[in-house]
């Protein structure tokens, strides 16, 4: 090759390289760390401690005091009791808690059943609780929901998927002292994934294997410190979004991990945010499901201090980027601090310093993007420093976003109300 066409065509490709080039970092406006410039999520975020009292949206019938998986379908939310109970899906009525349709399945054993997903043409019911690690038998029983009437009880007939995980070789019991128990899945494309119920390292390990009808062996692909045990997971295709339930082991502090903004089906690559439930210590969550698209149900069962029930919280509280301007996250032009921050009393204080002369407006947000307050101020130049008080009386506890603006100038910063 001509040298010449050799040094030119080197030129382009590492000036279009350089073009193209992906810039790797913390994609969340909502996190410690965000990176303004970042293209592609690192899975670097990192967040503030975050609690949250979820609303108690039903309270269920006696029949489902040990209720496990839920989802939702044809306008209602779908459950089933674990270990030992009738090989039944139950649908539940959204407004009084009580159970209006029964499916039984014919060919199946309840031995412990853990949890429901669904696909486009099939429920999965998964039988693979293994509290003592020992299991065998593991599967899945799939049922058409062409079988399922509209309304009225029935008896049906289920495909089965048996399986085993790559990763086990020693089946000495070990209750509730192994790796090897799952009370989650979900099904994507062509696939069921698990996330695993870790009782002796707190983790979770995710696995997948085919979901159609046979014996198979369930691939290990990835694992995250949940710390704690994860007893249900589904899936929002439109949000690219999933949301395990679980509690941490012991205390029985309830909590979910919202794990959005991944790359393909490797759920662990993007980010992860914990959000716990002191509020409701020892309520045992067990199933989880989203509904329409935004809503998340979350079962808990009958323990000494709470009866079986449903709570309901929605999760663009924190997976939604605030909508306070394109402009207002991608560039900081003003320099000024928020003192304090976290803010523990009742005021705090912007300080500015080096201000240009301009008129400037001072707009304050919550994490979902709704403005709280707005006043505009009008200053000379001034080189060093310049404050402004503000009052946090009618915020709520939680994360924040202060915009100070002109029409030349701007910038943002991030605020936690304690």
């Amino acid at each position: 090759m001509n040298p010449k066409l050799l040094f030119f065509n080197l030129i382009f490709f590492f000036a279009f390289s350089e073009l193209y080039a992906q810039i790797y970092g913390c994609t969340d406006p909502n996190a410690n760390n965000f990176s303004p410039g970042a293209t592609q999520n690192n899975g670097s975020c990192t967040y503030d401690p975050t609690f949250y009292n979820p609303v108690v949206f039903l309270n269920l019938s006696s029949q489902l005091e040990e209720t496990s998986g839920l989802i939702f379908y044809s306008g209602g939310l779908w459950s089933h009791n674990d270990s030992g109970g009738e090989p039944e899906i139950y649908k539940i009525d959204t407004i009084s808690g009580q159970i209006i349709q029964t499916i039984s399945v014919n060919n199946a054993t309840n031995i412990d059943w853990e949890d429901l997903s669904q696909d486009e043409n099939y429920i999965y019911i998964g039988d693979f609780g293994n509290n003592s690690g020992n299991r065998q038998d593991l599967k899945i029983y799939r049922i058409n929901k062409e079988d399922i009437p509209s309304s009225g009880n029935a008896n049906i007939n289920s495909e089965i998927i048996e399986f085993e995980y790559s990763d086990q070789h020693d089946f000495t019991p070990a209750f509730q002292n192994n790796n090897f128990d799952c009370e989650a899945m979900i099904c994507i494309a062509d696939s069921i994934y698990f996330f695993s119920k870790n009782w002796a390292n707190s983790k979770t390990k995710l696995y997948a294997l085919p979901k159609t009808p046979g014996n198979f062996i369930a691939k290990l692909r990835d694992s995250f410190n949940v710390e704690g045990l994860i007893t249900g997971a589904d899936l929002n295709l439109i949000k690219n979004e999933i949301t395990l339930s679980g509690y941490k082991n012991q205390v029985w502090i309830p909590f979910v991990w919202l794990l959005f903004d991944y790359y393909d089906n490797d759920f662990f690559s993007g980010n992860k945010r914990r959000i716990d439930f002191p509020y409701i210590i020892s309520s045992q969550t067990e199933g989880i499901a989203y509904a329409n698209n935004k809503d998340v149900f979350i079962s808990a069962e009958k323990t000494q201090t709470f009866n079986q029930r449903i709570y309901k919280l929605n999760t663009g509280i924190w997976t939604n980027p605030p909508h306070i301007g394109i402009e207002s996250v991608l560039a900081e032009t003003i320099d000024f601090e928020i003192i304090p921050n976290p803010v523990k009393g009742k005021r705090f204080k912007i300080e500015i310093t080096n201000l240009p002369a301009d008129e400037y407006s001072i707009e304050i947000y919550d994490s979902i993007g709704r403005k709280l307050f707005i006043k505009d101020y009008t200053f000379k130049s001034k080189k060093g420093k310049t404050f402004i008080k503000l009052s946090t009386r009618k915020f709520k506890p939680g994360m924040h976003f202060v915009k100070l603006y002109s029409g030349k100038i701007y910038s943002v910063k991030k605020i936690i109300v304690n």
